[in-house]
């Protein structure tokens, strides 16, 4: 079953450090209504100025968000693992070398490191909008 527009915006919401929706409209720029509209499902088709919005401020492409207009989404961007395709080759051997050969506690805590990360550098490029808003 595709995933929907609202699905993959409250998802991607949530998964980003439990974002509020005041949060994403203020980072998106746009207003809260638009956001509730969209995770509701009333908004089916935001501007392009809102994709590109809500692209940046989740870290997920527009491609997806076009496809999850389109009906033709279906799987959320972080469940895709078979395309890893990365610009660093050696970024690309070391996932998949955790990936084959680690197991148990040390997969969870290189996880929960990268996690903690991606955490981390979302919080940074939130603030760094906010504060390029403020001046």
């Amino acid at each position: 079953m595709p995933i929907t527009l609202a699905q993959l915006i409250r998802e991607a919401r949530l998964r980003a450090g439990d974002m509020t929706q005041r949060e994403l409209a203020s980072l998106a720029g746009t207003s809260m209504e638009n956001i509730t509209s969209i995770e509701n499902g009333r908004n089916k088709n935001p501007s392009p100025e809102i994709i590109s919005g809500l692209a940046n401020a989740l870290d997920i492409s527009v491609e997806d968000i076009f496809h999850a207009i389109a009906g033709t989404l279906n799987r959320l961007p972080w469940e895709r693992v078979s395309d890893l395709d990365l610009k660093d080759p050696e970024l690309e051997l070391m996932f998949r070398q955790v990936d084959s050969l680690l197991i148990g506690e040390a997969r969870e805590r290189v996880k929960a490191f990268i996690r903690f990360t991606l955490d981390e550098e979302r919080k940074r490029k939130r603030r760094e909008i906010e504060e390029g808003k403020k001046t």
